[in-house]
């Protein structure tokens, strides 16, 4: 009997058993101190690509100074140039901050400071000229290829992740801003962009706290409407004429009142370069789900996956929407909205092999197929629609048939199930530039089956007082309209979308935001190190006591 347990344990038992714990506890080790821990305090996650970084007791051999950019690939950016980074002048930047041990000097951030449009690169491109300034001032070589960590002094330690940082955050400006610049002429072009989403919120304090401090992400623009409360949340700025902007953007607004959040909305989904911390996100939410990818609820009720891949320009992948025929969904939202059709960003199937004896001939070994738990399984016979020509650079809109069951992480709704919209998804913003024009299209829609469900139309006109940019308040121009399953979505003019965007200010130091937070993690280093020498001596204390 032992025998034959011992055999079924070990044949049998598939090898994603999490014996050996979370693969996502597992992964991307990280500092607590020196540039990795300021890397991640100082604005990455905001960015939506933060890469791996090295641990300072992992210091390379060698280091890297070519310009590098780990979290942006040429594959994100369709028609990507290369630009040089030149300049006038200087900057004066802060001295170095001494740091005792041996730093990784290869890390890959970037941390976009809002600014209006070339104004930001600018100033990013004098700050890197200060930088190499004083790395020059200090001998530091050029070629550094052959040399290790140990081979420099602190301060060019330190200058050369400064340098690093402000090479990554540079590369992204140029690549980001070409590719809104693209954005833009395929708008007024007749194209479309998804821009953002309206959530109601009964406490829109929590909820903004989830979003920043769980996320990392930011409050954009605020404002009121009627008698509530509003605050656009997103990763970086909305507008598409700054070359840190483009980001799909969460629209809050507070109910004060229950929300029935209902399983139409499915769930979000965001891809990033790296996790976020776990401890923030119990803080202000809850976390369902953590075996592979992660997901979470807002203090809303909101589903939010988070998982780990090639970090994407703007962090939201998807929405996902349950509806009642996906033919005839689908046909809507491909020849009414314009979306097309891309392949689905499904986790991969591999076949692997396990058994007792494996390496000796096969013997006892089985075969399976395998799923990728690091990523996030869409359910069976989902279709997957977005704007533009690169899916990877913009949001996209996850229809899941109601005849198949929702099984994503903790998320389990059976097949069949009755589609509960609630009342907390309000729609979605697109935009265009023509609203009458596509508000036409809708109207004048056949149905792919005769006698279905038809689009509904709402409101169409000026929202008046929410421009920043017009004499008077001005207004913005929109049409309100609801697909066959009931979902409302708007068609925002776009030119009308920009005046609405507050004045960016003027950008501030990344070097000097680099080191302050540095300081501030080689502080929380020290103090979580006199707090674990203070319970060896009282362990220590405690052994002298009973006389082990």
């Amino acid at each position: 009997l032992l025998l034959s347990a011992l055999l079924f344990v070990v044949v049998w038992l598939p090898p994603s058993w999490p014996l050996l714990g979370s693969p996502l506890a597992r992964s991307y080790p990280s500092s607590s101190s020196g540039p990795a821990a300021a890397a991640r305090a100082c604005g990455g996650r905001r960015c939506g690509i933060l890469s791996t970084w090295t641990s300072t007791s992992m210091s390379p051999p060698r280091i890297q100074t070519t310009r590098r950019s780990s979290c942006i690939k040429s594959s994100h950016f369709p028609s990507s140039s290369s630009s040089s980074s030149s300049s006038s002048s200087t900057t004066s930047t802060p001295s170095p901050v001494k740091r005792r041990g041996a730093l990784s000097a290869f890390l890959a951030l970037a941390a976009a400071k809002t600014a209006s449009a070339g104004q930001l690169l600018d100033f990013r491109r004098e700050e890197l000229k200060g930088v190499e300034k004083k790395l020059k001032a200090l001998g530091t070589p050029t070629d550094l290829s052959q040399l290790s960590v140990a081979d420099l002094t602190e301060d060019q330690q330190i200058l050369l992740a400064e340098k690093t940082v402000l090479d990554t955050s540079i590369d992204f400006l140029e690549e980001n801003g070409r590719y809104l610049q693209q954005e833009v002429n395929r708008i007024k072009n007749g194209g479309k962009f998804m821009q953002h989403m309206v959530l109601k919120v009964p406490d829109l304090d929590k909820e903004i706290k989830f979003w920043t401090k769980g996320y990392g992400f930011k409050v954009v623009r605020e404002r009121m409407a009627g008698d509530k409360r509003t605050a656009f949340v997103a990763n970086s700025p909305e507008s598409l004429e700054l070359e840190d902007g483009g980001a799909f953007a969460l629209e809050l607004v507070e109910t004060k009142q229950p929300v029935n959040v209902g399983d139409g909305l499915a769930y979000m989904q965001l891809r990033v370069g790296d996790t976020p911390r776990l401890s923030d996100l119990v803080q202000v939410g809850k976390i369902d789900f953590a075996y592979g990818f992660l997901q979470t609820t807002s203090p809303a009720g909101y589903k939010v996956n988070l998982y780990v891949g090639e970090a994407r320009r703007d962090p939201f992948e998807l929405i996902a929407l349950r509806v009642s025929d996906i033919d005839s969904a689908s046909d809507f939202y491909q020849n009414a909205l314009g979306m097309r059709e891309v392949e689905l960003p499904v986790a991969e199937k591999y076949t692997d092999a396990y058994g007792p004896l494996y390496g000796f001939g096969g013997l006892l070994r089985k075969e399976f197929e395998r799923v990728d738990v690091f990523k996030p399984q869409p359910p069976k016979g989902s279709r997957y629609f977005c704007y533009g020509k690169n899916e990877n650079m913009t949001m996209g809109v996850l229809l899941i048939p109601q005849s198949a069951a929702c099984n994503v992480g903790a998320i389990d709704i059976p097949s069949g199930a009755p589609i509960e919209k609630g009342d907390g998804f309000g729609k979605f913003a697109i935009l265009t530039n023509d609203v009458q024009k596509d508000r036409t299209k809708i109207e004048s829609f056949t149905p792919l089956k005769p006698g279905g469900a038809r689009p509904t139309l709402g409101f169409s006109g000026e929202v008046k007082g929410v421009s920043l940019k017009t004499p008077g308040g001005g207004g913005t121009k929109v049409s309100v309209f609801g697909d066959l399953d009931g979902y409302q979505g708007v068609w925002v003019d776009y030119q009308d979308f920009e005046n609405e965007q507050p004045v960016p200010p003027k950008p501030t130091s990344l070097v000097a935001e680099f080191e302050e937070a540095m300081l501030a993690a080689n502080k929380e280093a020290s103090i979580q190190k006199k707090a674990a020498q203070m319970e060896e001596y009282e362990a220590l204390g405690d052994a002298v006591r009973s006389g082990s």
